[in-house]
């Protein structure tokens, strides 16, 4: 009974430190990725890279679309910044009353939005995939109209979870997407020998409600005790749809970036549609456990401090937070560089899923790790406009994006195919990690461009050792080893790892890199408090 407790109050626990909330995002985000990995891996192992995933992946993009264009546009650009400020000057009753209404309003809209494109389906989702027909296309339509039940679903989590984040609960949140992929795991082993690529579907909806439930557990009895009807004309709500339009507008940007070149790769060589699709789930891995952690641990305490009109501190905190994403994304490009033909081998190489479709995705993967900091750091500024409640600009950024990625991939598309779709990727995403940190310099007059500059030479200096020292090992190994066996091919990839993340590490304490002295810090305040509360637990349990 008493570990039960010690694990409730663990799992309501706020997190209010934005290293440490980063820190347990960080490793439940990989827990999820984890989990993701080895869903990747099943359904390569069960489809292969052919028509069956290729219809899989295509049939995600209409319902994420509106996932990514109406619950994301609200979370972040307007849910979390205005029920944060509720929160510091209209106290705990009205933001949870605006919560409520939020909630249902977020609902109305998306059953809308979901009943329209499944009746609509048969005529919307050919114009996606202009290279399908036949099975393959009617397929298409079937999935679609699944998913979006779970896109449903995942909207009302995505309400939950912005109150989970505005209020600091990080532990729920962050194991959502755990259960998220556990139940897709559960419709490819299940499902999926019954009702085919289908009974994959069905596990993406059995997934989503599992993601609502573990928030909802943990976000209702906070305050979360009525649905009210949705009011369009409550200031409070008003202002988050307000914020939402310039936001939606930017998400479509992004969105039509996928989606072109999605039609480009569709009419490319069979299985070039899940190539692109698990070399980006691949190389996704970092980002999401460094820059997407970090930004969503920081985002309340920017939300807070723009509330304050404290713009020195929110430069500040912007600035302390880029310096360790940098510091940790630039040596995991490293290891992703020198490692890209071992991790694709070692997550993806079962089943159907050949020695080319290897070579493919790790070509394809190489050139989206190029872009991994870029990408790592775009969401931290982003969030930085959307905590000054300013979703007007990072929409111009999207739209100049959109028109460069577009452009660019029908020119690289004909002389290197599913490569140059990869490059113009990784182009697109340096140009808007460049314009916004212009632009953010611009609004706050400063960035410490110097500092910031002089350690990340010095973080690039020891991830040079890294890649060099990691090389030398992974070389070694291959002449000893055929490396013909799973074994064999993580052993090459351990041995680099561990090889080069030493040589990492002296180079960085050699050059006296102030992140990593934080890093070793803040992993000792951890050991030490995890043997307090474990040695608590014991007692509590005897």
């Amino acid at each position: 009974m008493a570990v039960l407790n010690f694990i409730s109050k663990l799992w309501h626990k706020e997190t209010s430190n934005v290293t440490a909330a980063a820190f347990l995002i960080g490793f439940a985000s990989l827990a999820s990725r984890v989990v993701g990995l080895l869903r990747d891996r099943l359904l390569a192992g069960h489809f292969g890279a052919g028509d069956a995933l290729d219809v899989y992946y295509a049939a995600f993009r209409l319902p994420d679309l509106f996932y990514q264009l109406i619950v994301l546009g609200a979370l972040s650009a307007g849910f979390i910044p205005v029920f944060t400020e509720y929160l510091e000057r209209h106290g705990r009753d009205e933001a949870w009353k605006l919560a409520e209404r939020v909630f249902v309003t977020v609902a109305l809209i998306l059953g809308i939005f979901c009943v329209i494109l499944a009746l609509s389906a048969d005529k919307v989702v050919p114009f996606t995939v202009p290279g399908f027909s036949g099975d393959k296309l009617a397929s298409t339509i079937v999935l679609t109209r699944i998913l979006l039940i779970s896109t449903f679903t995942l909207g009302l989590s995505a309400v939950m979870g912005g109150i989970l984040q505005s209020t600091r609960r990080f532990v729920a949140f962050s194991l959502a997407p755990v259960f998220y992929n556990i139940g897709i795991i559960i419709g490819i082993i299940g499902f999926a020998p019954t009702f085919g690529v289908a009974g994959v579907a069905y596990g993406v909806v059995l997934g989503a409600g599992l993601h609502l439930l573990v928030q909802a557990l943990v976000a209702v009895p906070m305050g979360f005790k009525h649905l009210r009807m949705p009011s369009f004309k409550d200031p409070g709500v008003a202002r988050i749809l307000k914020l939402m339009v310039p936001r939606i507008a930017g998400l479509a940007a992004q969105q039509v970036n996928l989606m072109t070149l999605l039609v480009l790769a569709s009419s490319l060589t069979v299985g070039s549609i899940a190539v692109f699709n698990l070399a980006n789930n691949l190389q996704y891995v970092p980002i999401g456990l460094v820059g997407i952690s970090f930004a969503v641990a920081a985002f309340p305490v920017f939300s807070q401090l723009a509330v304050q009109k404290d713009l020195d501190g929110l430069r500040i905190a912007f600035v302390a937070t880029t310096r360790k994403i940098l510091f940790f994304i630039v040596p995991a490009t490293a290891i992703m560089l020198l490692l890209r033909a071992q991790i694709v081998r070692l997550v993806l190489g079962a089943g159907e899923f050949d020695w080319d479709a290897t070579i493919r995705t790790a070509n394809v993967l190489g050139i989206f790790v190029l872009s991994m900091i870029a990408q790592a750091m775009i969401p931290l500024q982003a969030r930085v406009f959307y905590a000054m409640q300013d979703t007007k600009t990072p929409l111009y950024v999207s739209l100049v994006s959109l028109v460069a990625n577009a452009g660019l991939a029908i020119v690289l598309r004909g002389p290197f195919g599913i490569l140059g779709l990869a490059a113009a990727f990784t182009v697109d995403a340096f140009a808007q990690f460049i314009l916004l940190w212009y632009l953010l310099r611009r609004k706050f007059g400063h960035l410490n461009s110097k500092d910031v500059g002089k350690s990340l030479s010095k973080i690039i200096l020891a991830s040079i050792a890294l890649f060099g020292f990691g090389w030398l090992a992974r070389q070694a190994v291959g002449t000893v080893f055929p490396l013909r066996t799973f074994m064999q091919v993580a052993l090459q990839a351990g041995a680099s790892i561990v090889v080069g993340c030493g040589a990492f590490y002296l180079v960085a304490w050699l050059l006296h890199i102030d992140e990593l002295k934080e890093f070793l810090r803040t992993i000792k305040l951890k050991l030490y408090r995890k043997a307090y509360i474990e040695e608590g637990a014991e007692k509590a349990s005897i």
